[in-house]
């Protein structure tokens, strides 16, 4: 089983649903016209539009699983942020605040971490 399976899957879903009414569209002409040349009192290309239009209906049905996953998802994002996204986000800007080191902390140190015969160029 492929790994990936799970990020391409929805990628997979939402394009078969927008490709498939168009290969649909040109199998069942090709079949239907093939029908029509080589026409022995049988419509057999009936079948093939009755296949192809049930794999249709399910990409779509795919596809509508997969938008209404994306937009669960994001809909429980929305709300978490509404919850806890301004207090995150300011407690995380205060911890960034807090570790990154001030301008002259990082200078002092690079002059100090140089070779005492070096001068500055």
């Amino acid at each position: 089983m492929n790994p990936l399976r799970f990020v391409f899957s929805p990628i997979t879903d939402l394009t078969r649903a927008v490709l498939l009414p168009f290969k649909a569209l040109f199998v069942v002409g090709l079949t239907g016209t093939i029908n029509a040349l080589t026409y022995s009192g049988v419509w057999w290309f009936k079948w093939v539009a009755l296949g192809m239009g049930i794999a249709v209906l399910m990409a779509f049905a795919r596809a509508a699983r997969t938008l209404l996953l994306l937009a669960l998802v994001a809909w429980v994002g929305w709300k978490l942020y509404q919850r806890h996204g301004e207090e995150a986000r300011r407690r995380f800007e205060d911890w960034v605040a807090r570790t990154q080191p001030k301008a002259a902390e990082v200078l002092t140190a690079l002059q100090g971490s140089r070779p005492q015969g070096s001068s500055a160029s």
